[in-house]
């Protein structure tokens, strides 16, 4: 890197700092851990030698390639593209040429039949270098501040970019399309059991095309091709007598771990013209998509530049498509390169190069080639790989396990090009490309789960377990391991398999290995008693634990085809700090992320609490997880100072399947008579449910004369309070959970809880339906108990019993009449917001709560309806912009808390300053697009009785970008260096930087970030500096 031109345009976007050094975050091809990303810089053979990549809490985001000194060619910058685009590390592409930055998109090919001759693929934008006002719109929209705080993906560059295309998606479709055309050459008239052979045979006639292309692409193999065989792929695909001659040749040169050739005379019989027709048009280029079948693709897949993880894909596709008859029920899954990348920054982070890894279900391997990628570039440091030392770290200190033999073979094809990645010798001997057997030596067939496992494991103690176990397959034996009473090792807890693998992990880590393993997130919050016993005894014997829940991004392709909500978990690695404390995260949701990829998680997402909270109050996590700190001090204080529903209900006889229960079921199955004594009684169905009361105009009589299970007649006598499932687009406001009041006798289906009152104090019924269709409620079943959020947005007869109560005979009269007063007028217009909110003042004037409880409590409406309605509209309307109020009552609620605090000594005051208008170029925006600032200063004099909040002058703001370029860096892991949320203090002034999305500028937020700045110590300083 050494263009005049190429700096100055880094300079101007932040890249580098104004005295040439570089801004963290951006790599130099000649830096040291350049290793890292060798494809980008140093490989001539992938013939990129791009000068800079910029990475973003770790993950590369731009590549900078330094065209100053002349102009390249049309050609040329096609060519860097196609490579960029096949090793689809980051998804922008930077060119400066002597007059223009150029940024290409590389996680799409380009679309327009281009000729390759003499036209290279249209840029995304263009911006002249000696403009300065263009630099300053490159800088906005792209620039390093607009990346780290993910401003750049909403910008018009940054739209047009989307993963859909990315070179892994693309590579996957065609080998997907290749099968099938493969496959239909067999009729469905020749049966089952040809059609299954159809499907093995073409994935290994596959399988040996991408391994013999890599080593092509690689320019491995052609010195020692025999001399019958062909040098280019497709005329090795030309005949079957040269196919097989490359089979054999490929058979006895490399070990039997790849796609080995179980039957030759079987595939001999298969392999047609036909077939090999099919594999030419892949390797040359023609797509096999229905959708454009026969066209040639613009860019071509390049083996020497596609990143070797890729392999780990291929897999998966493989196995979903049925290649393996058990895959489906074995829970055969890939994970994406970028999840295994989350997963194992903390467990590398200070991992000794020597360091054991093993990985209890590692399918195809994308932990071990990443792992085995680390600990190669940590050994070697700057200096070049040494083939000895790759294969020595690959047979000694990589171990796997799985229960499918496909999946072992996958995965030591993938370790097997990762070391020929790695190792920087030259090729002299065939010999040289040939390893020993992994298979059987360090990974293993074998069903982890059965407590069978290979001494080889056994004898050994492992520094790091990482992985992606399955969370619904559990064994060939078909069943989990037993609960044993008194051993902690066995608890687990309902249908989660996952759990135990997760046991095995802890067993092989011993007392002081690292663990770092995506989980199924619901156990980790559920309340039932497996859940809270099994999860209790994990983090206390795993101390210390971190739990990052990732369960917002389920329905944006966090997992390809799937919907499982995730979580890492993390035991004993350096983000996990003291043992007596338990971190909780979650990466929040947003809007981009299933275009991008990409994950936004910063401090201000993690929480740090005492381990003994969460142990004594199990449903803790969630509220850490999902809210605040204050969220989590509520719930921990209404499960310590009030009852539970089914408590109470207990003390009042209103009993399981006598008082209370679920409804009748229709069903079609052992059918018994209805009772009489439901015959001519209504009949509530969850599409006539209302709040609040129902309109019995609109219920019809039953009409059946059997049921599957009538229930009891005693749960459906009234008053009823009936507690839906769901109902949520019929509650009196959207977020709010609302139950329905029946004063006389009606039946109800199995999606409806009853609560019968007929023989207590009648003054209950309506105190209770205020009590159930108030906020209060919403927020407990959002932030403490229910699996909104992370499984399914339903509420079941356990979650209704796991609200806590006030005891209502503990409670003055005037409340109460207050409380009933309150429900009628709701009943009367639910629809009313001013009703609805004078109902909830009176049950939290039950429950005793203070102001600022009060106004996270009333807020919890917006954030649940946040978690039950996954949908774009309502998940959209969180990152809308703040408007004037929203940020006036943010910026008064963080001065009221600040200035509760300085009453005491009655001398200082905090000002808030908001600014109304949207920042100019020469300021703010020009830096920081997707910002937004509230300024607090101090001023002299007591707090008066309303907080101070004016509108700010703008040109206190002048600067404050620049100083942002790159100044506040800090000591927090990369991974977590995310500049979204940032507090910036001065000698009497703080300003709070954060996006300007909506959900970061409420009053609940403004309690938040009250106590951190008070944790900060900010209002007893008398030197500061930036801290962020």
């Amino acid at each position: 890197m050494s263009g005049s031109t190429f700096d100055k345009v880094l300079q101007a976007t932040g890249f580098l700092e104004p005295s040439g050094q570089p801004a963290a975050g951006l790599t130099l091809a000649d830096d040291d851990n350049a290793a890292r990303l060798r494809p980008v810089f140093r490989d001539d053979s992938v013939g990129l030698n791009a000068d800079a990549v910029f990475s973003a809490q770790s993950v590369p985001t731009s590549i900078f390639k330094d065209a100053s000194e002349r102009f390249p060619s049309e050609s040329e910058i096609y060519r860097w593209h196609e490579v960029a685009w096949n090793i689809g590390v980051a998804p922008l592409l930077w060119i400066i040429t002597p007059t223009q930055v150029r940024l290409y998109n590389c996680y799409a090919s380009p679309v327009q039949p281009e000729l390759r001759t003499n036209k290279g693929p249209v840029p995304l934008e263009r911006f002249v270098v000696d403009s300065e006002d263009q630099l300053r719109e490159l800088n906005a929209a792209c620039g390093r501040l607009a990346t780290e705080t993910g401003a750049f993906w909403s910008s018009a560059i940054g739209k047009q970019i989307n993963r859909r295309h990315r070179v892994d998606r693309e590579l996957l479709s065609e080998i997907d399309a290749l099968e099938q055309c493969l496959v239909d050459l067999t009729p469905e008239t020749e049966g089952v059991e040809a059609r299954a052979l159809a499907r093995d045979l073409a994935q290994r006639f596959i399988g040996r095309c991408i391994f013999t292309w890599y080593l092509l692409d690689r320019g491995l193999a052609k010195p020692f091709l025999p001399a019958e065989l062909p040098h280019e792929l497709n005329a090795m695909f030309g005949t079957p007598s040269t196919a097989f001659a490359l089979f054999g040749w490929l058979q006895k040169k490399f070990n039997g771990d790849l796609f080995p050739m179980k039957d030759p005379e079987a595939e001999r019989k298969h392999l047609t013209v036909k077939h090999l027709e099919y594999i030419r048009e892949f390797v040359e280029g023609r797509s096999l998509l229905p959708q454009s079948k026969g066209q040639g693709r613009l860019f071509k897949f390049r083996f020497d530049a596609i990143p070797i993880e890729l392999i780990s894909s291929i897999y998966e596709q493989f196995a979903r498509t049925g290649g393996e008859e058990d895959a489906e029920s074995q829970s055969v899954h890939y994970t994406p390169v970028e999840l295994v990348h989350l997963t194992l920054d903390p467990v590398f982070e200070g991992l000794p190069s020597s360091a054991r890894v093993i990985d209890p279900a590692c399918g195809s391997g994308a932990f071990l080639v990443e792992a085995f990628r680390r600990l190669v570039w940590r050994a070697t440091g700057s200096k070049p790989a040494s083939r000895k030392l790759v294969r020595e770290i690959l047979h000694n200190q990589l171990y796997g396990l799985d229960i499918n033999r496909s999946a072992l073979g996958i995965a030591a094809f993938s370790l097997y090009l990762a070391a020929l990645e790695l190792d920087e010798e030259p090729i002299s001997d065939i010999s040289d490309l040939k390893f020993e057997h992994l298979i059987n030596k360090t990974l293993f067939e074998t069903d982890t789960l059965a407590n069978r496992l290979p001494r080889a494991i056994i004898a050994n103690h492992f520094d790091a377990v990482v992985g992606n176990p399955p969370w619904t397959f559990v064994g060939r034996e078909g069943k989990s391991p037993k609960r044993v009473k008194g051993d902690p090792v066995t608890y687990r807890p309902r249908r989660s398999p996952d759990q135990a693998f997760l046991e095995v992990g802890a067993r092989l880590a011993g007392e002081t290995g690292r663990i770092g393993m995506i989980m199924k997130a619901t156990p980790f919050f559920s309340i039932d008693v497996h859940a809270v016993e099994a999860r209790k005894s994990l983090l206390k014997r795993l101390a210390p634990t971190a739990l990052v829940n990732l369960s917002q991004l389920r329905r944006e392709d966090l997992f390809p085809g799937a919907h499982g909500p995730a979580l890492l978990f993390f035991s004993r690695c350096r983000l996990t700090g003291d043992s007596r404390d338990l971190l909780v995260g979650s990466i929040p949701w947003t809007p981009d992320f299933k275009r991008t990829g990409v994950f936004h998680i910063g401090q201000s997402e993690i929480r740090l609490i005492p381990l003994k909270r969460a142990l004594a109050t199990p449903n803790l996590l969630k509220a850490a997880a999902f809210g605040t700190f204050r969220d989590t001090w509520l719930i921990e204080k209404l499960t310590k100072e009030f009852p539970r529903l089914d408590e109470q209900l207990d003390e009042l006889n209103v009993l399981p399947r006598i008082g209370r229960g679920q409804g009748f079921i229709a069903g079609i199955k052992r059918q018994k008579v209805v009772p009489e004594s439901h015959r001519g009684l209504l009949v509530l169905e969850p599409k006539d449910f209302m709040p609040f009361r129902l309109d019995s105009g609109r219920l019809e009589k039953l009409e059946r004369d059997t049921l599957q299970r009538p229930r009891s007649r005693s749960i459906f006598r009234g008053p009823l309070i009936l507690c839906p499932k769901g109902c949520y687009t019929r509650s009196a406001e959207l977020g709010r959970y609302c139950v329905t009041l029946s004063r006389h006798d009606i039946l109800y289906t199995q999606n409806l809880f009853g609560i019968s009152l007929a023989d207590v104090d009648p003054n209950l019924a309506p105190v209770l339906s205020a009590i159930l269709n108030s906020s209060l409620t919403t927020f407990q079943l959002a932030f403490g108990i229910t699996t909104w959020g992370i499984e399914r947005p339903t509420v079941g007869p356990s979650d209704i019993l796991s609200i806590r109560m006030p005891i209502l005979d503990q409670c003055g009269p005037d409340l109460i009449q207050a409380a009933k007063r309150a429900e009628r007028e709701a009943a009367e217009a639910h629809a009313d917001s001013r009703r609805l909110s004078a109902l909830d003042e009176t049950v939290f004037d039950l429950y005793g709560l203070e102001s600022e409880e009060r106004v996270i409590v009333a807020e919890s409406i917006d954030r649940a309806r946040f978690l039950i309605f996954e949908n774009w509209k309502e998940r959209s309307a969180i990152v809308t912009p703040p408007n004037r109020s929203d940020l006036e009552q943010y910026a008064a609620q963080v001065a009221q808390t600040i200035n509760a605090y300085l009453r005491v000594r009655n001398v200082r005051h905090v000002e808030a300053m908001v600014y109304e208008k949207r920042f100019s170029k020469s300021n703010l925006a020009a830096g920081i697009p997707g910002i937004t600032v509230v300024r607090f200063v101090m001023a002299p004099g007591g707090p008066g009785t309303k907080p101070v909040v004016r509108e700010g002058d703008l040109t206190r703001l002048e600067g404050l970008a620049a100083m942002l370029q790159g100044k506040l860096n800090n000591g927090i892991p990369p991974y977590l260096n995310e500049r979204r949320q940032l507090r910036v203090y001065g000698d009497e002034d703080l300003l709070i930087l954060k996006p300007t999305e909506v959900r970061y500028w409420t009053r609940t937020m403004a309690l938040d970030d009250a106590d951190m700045i008070l944790s900060d110590h900010w209002l007893q300083r008398s030197n500061v500096v930036p801290h962020t």
